[in-house]
């Protein structure tokens, strides 16, 4: 990601079983749990994006398509 990316993208892991990630976290662990999904979930930029294991490709690409989002658009 850091090769790729630089400083424009990191990750973070939490466990959500602590504590502390619970309460830091709430919000985002809400809907993992109200949806069903499985753990390990990929979030980017607040958003459950996939459940149930880690694909690095997947998160590549999601990571990828996001900063293209917020590149502005020529005139």
């Amino acid at each position: 990601m850091e090769r790729r990316y630089a400083d424009d993208a990191q990750i973070l892991y939490h466990n959500a079983e602590l504590p502390e990630t619970r309460t830091q976290s709430a919000k985002i662990i809400e809907e993992i749990e109200s949806r069903g999904l499985l753990y390990p979930v990929t979030v980017v930029d607040g958003v459950p994006l996939y459940d149930g294991a880690v694909s690095y490709p997947a998160i590549m690409k999601a990571v990828g398509n996001k900063l293209l989002e917020r590149q502005p658009t020529e005139a």
